[in-house]
């Protein structure tokens, strides 16, 4: 048997918001590191 736990909306709200900054901010690092990773200086 599962249990649930009730938050409140604005909490869930917050925890959405911070969830998507979390993954925005994730994938600017990932394009930060390819562009790095094919500059002309990561080949020298």
């Amino acid at each position: 048997m599962q249990k649930m736990i009730a938050i409140p909306e604005e909490r869930y709200e917050k925890m959405l918001e911070s969830y998507n900054q979390a993954i925005q901010e994730i994938e600017e690092l990932k394009k930060a590191l390819e562009e790095a990773a094919t500059s002309k200086r990561a080949k020298q």
